[in-house]
């Protein structure tokens, strides 16, 4: 039977015969991450919901299943403890439902919770035969990640791109026999190198990558040089060749854009995000994001007056967590990041890369913060977001 996550904040324990309006004023009518189980501690269900008060009235009041109204289980009959925590933004509420699931559920977790996998390019120049690959495996290994992306399809779209703007092998089963294979028409359009027949070197080719991921990550140093170069050859009425450079210059633009907009290095993955906190107008709720871990490390009751205070404990926690080894559930808490870095930013927060972090940026961030619509709005009802039953009640996963 799996541990009951120490992650939870308060619990009450349940009998059918209690004083059933006492013991729901004990819960918040708040939103909440919630965990039912039985005498035993065994979990029957995991909630999130935007009002816990409601949420356990209608599932152990009776009322429903006395009027004949409901098919499902009689909660009344097998729930004995109620464990919470209050969650008051989409981000934290994903965020401690994963943490919980994955300790409650271990074995089925992964095909219930709903959250996708967040994608990433691997590419390793130094291999024998070196190529760009679309993969949400980030499991250490030679080379780099290069994420993420929006979804598979961005990533397949990335590597047509970064293959078209750096004039990269297409046709990888020629590659793998270098250099005795036969160029293909790629060469012939001058879009190729073609390592393949030893036209160069496999050397040559890696150096070739290496300009093209440094250049995926920040495109803005290659964008200058060849805008010059451009506007240089148009200044000699070389127009033609200018027209091409522009036309260069346009295409890697596309990079740190649109699907694009987040790619960086995974050991870069580092971010400080504000979300809101339980009141709407006041305070907000600060986590550190690291390559697989996510951390809350403070919370603002107001506009902090000394932003500095806060940069330094963020830079002070990611020392102490910042690691390029994600393993597979550090994999599934990036891609719960990465579904809100692509989210609507009215609503989802507001997250800041660490490596650009500063004073004026963390008080704009909480400023920015107070304009957006909090998600947690005030509900009569239990608003089940999310929800995840044991196949039998009382019964879990070995």
């Amino acid at each position: 039977m799996p541990e009951i996550p120490t992650i939870f904040e308060k619990q009450i324990d349940f009998e059918p015969g209690c004083d059933f309006e006492a013991f729901l004023r004990q819960s918040p009518a708040k939103w909440a991450v919630y965990l039912m189980t039985d005498a035993s501690d065994r979990p029957i269900q995991l909630l999130c919901v935007k009002n816990l008060r409601a949420s356990l009235k209608r599932r152990l009041s009776g009322e429903e299943a006395a009027a004949g109204l409901s098919k499902r289980v009689d909660y009344r009959e097998v729930v004995r403890h109620v464990r919470w925590r209050r969650v008051d933004s989409a981000f934290e509420a994903d965020w401690i439902y994963f943490e919980v699931a994955r300790q409650v559920f271990p074995q089925s977790y992964r095909g219930m919770v709903g959250f996708r996998p967040a994608w990433f390019l691997h590419v390793n120049p130094e291999s024998r035969f070196p190529r760009y690959v679309k993969t949400i495996d980030l499991t250490p290994r030679a080379g780099m990640f290069l994420g993420p992306v929006e979804d598979k399809h961005a990533a397949a779209r990335l590597i047509e791109l970064v293959e078209d703007a750096f004039d990269l092998c297409r046709h990888y089963h020629l590659l793998t026999a270098a250099p005795d294979a036969s160029a293909c028409a790629y060469k012939g359009m001058g879009k190729c190198p073609a390592p393949c027949d030893g036209s160069i070197s496999m050397d040559q080719y890696r150096r070739l990558l290496e300009l093209s991921e440094k250049t995926l990550v920040d495109p803005s140093e290659t964008i200058r040089q060849q805008t010059a170069r451009m506007q240089s050859a148009a200044a000699e009425l070389r127009f033609e060749l200018a027209a091409k450079i522009k036309a260069y210059v346009q295409q890697i633009s596309q990079f740190g854009k649109g699907a694009f907009r987040h790619v960086g290095r995974l050991k870069d993955f580092c971010y400080l995000s504000l979300q809101h906190g339980p009141r709407p107008h006041g305070n907000a709720k600060v986590f550190l994001i690291t390559p697989g871990k996510i951390q809350q490390i403070l919370c603002l009751i107001n506009e902090p007056q000394r932003p500095g205070e806060v940069l330094a404990a963020a830079v002070a926690a990611a020392e102490h967590l910042n690691s390029d080894q994600v393993d597979q559930i550090g994999a599934e808490r990036i891609g719960i990041v990465a579904h809100h870095l692509f989210s609507p930013k009215a609503t989802q927060g507001v997250f800041m890369r660490m490596e650009k972090i500063d004073e004026r940026s963390i008080a704009k961030a909480y400023r920015d913060l107070k304009k957006q619509t909090p998600v947690a709005e005030e509900t009569e009802q239990e608003g089940v977001l999310k929800e995840l039953q044991s196949i039998m009640p009382g019964s879990t996963e070995t």
